[in-house]
């Protein structure tokens, strides 16, 4: 609802410290010698002003503006090849924040972390095939710009049994699913893993990273956790057997996995 089709400047002191951060990742200050020649200006410093709003994101009690701002090399495409958070506290103090491109970008508010502040939570689609996104948490306390690790995908390994059944256990629980592979057996048949209903040549299934990591308060007790979603291949990346899904909580600076389960369809709320 915050979405706005305007076109903004960027201002002039966030390109510079966007450039000047550029040198100092490169690992130290730089000489005059090393400096690149000045380019004419671009309308790539155009940006399109995606979200904003006002919150207290640093913990001085006061709101700062927080924006989420894109920038396109062709205007009539959707997809933005950079994006940028932009937190402007209410004496002008600005940070920014660099990210991947991507399509569909939406900005989200909610305290991960447990430290009585919001973070800033950005998802991003690639546009693959594989359905995934970049996803970013960001906490600004004290002004001071921290990437919040998210938690790793979940690993699952799986066995074909006879009557066209695949097992699938996650490893970082050892439980165990069952998904019935009946509705596309032919397709197996015709792969040569099943003849007859019997294992003839066992295949590797994928386990795609998180197509979905959404903040969500499980608990209600005024903390977001975070619901993963990962697809799970077999012959072919159209092929989805089934849906890894993880709920994550943070404790003592990490995610500890909360829930898992693995299905066979998403359910209206998970999608």
């Amino acid at each position: 609802m915050f979405r706005k089709c305007v076109k903004i400047a960027v201002h002039t002191a966030v390109i510079s410290l966007l450039l000047s951060s550029s040198f100092l990742w490169r690992g130290g200050f730089v000489s005059a010698e090393e400096l690149p020649p000045p380019q004419p200006p671009q309308t790539a410093q155009q940006g399109e002003l995606i979200q904003t709003r006002e919150i207290d994101v640093t913990g001085d009690g006061k709101p700062d503006t927080v924006s989420l701002i894109g920038m396109k090399s062709d205007n009539s495409s959707p997809y933005y090849d950079k994006l940028f958070i932009t937190v402007v506290g209410p004496v002008q103090t600005q940070v920014v924040i660099p990210l991947e491109g991507g399509y569909n970008p939406q900005m989200d508010f909610c305290d991960f972390i447990q430290d009585k502040l919001p973070q800033i939570y950005v998802s991003a689609e690639t546009g693959g095939s594989g359905g995934l996104s970049y996803y970013y948490i960001y906490s600004l306390k004290n002004n001071v710009p921290t990437a919040i690790p998210l938690p790793s995908p979940l690993h699952v390994k799986a066995s074909f049994k006879k009557n066209y059944v695949v097992k699938m256990k996650l490893e970082e629980t050892g439980k165990s699913f069952k998904i019935d592979i009946k509705d596309r057996k032919d397709d197996y048949e015709k792969f040569g893993v099943y003849k007859n209903g019997m294992v003839v040549k066992p295949i590797i299934v994928s386990v795609n990273d998180y197509g979905a990591l959404k903040p969500l308060d499980v608990d209600r007790d005024g903390y977001c956790e975070l619901r993963g979603v990962q697809r799970i291949t077999g012959i072919a990346n159209a092929d989805t057997l089934g849906y890894a899904i993880s709920v994550w909580k943070w404790k003592k600076g990490k995610w500890i996995l909360k829930d898992s389960s693995i299905v066979k369809t998403l359910s209206s709320k998970l999608r």
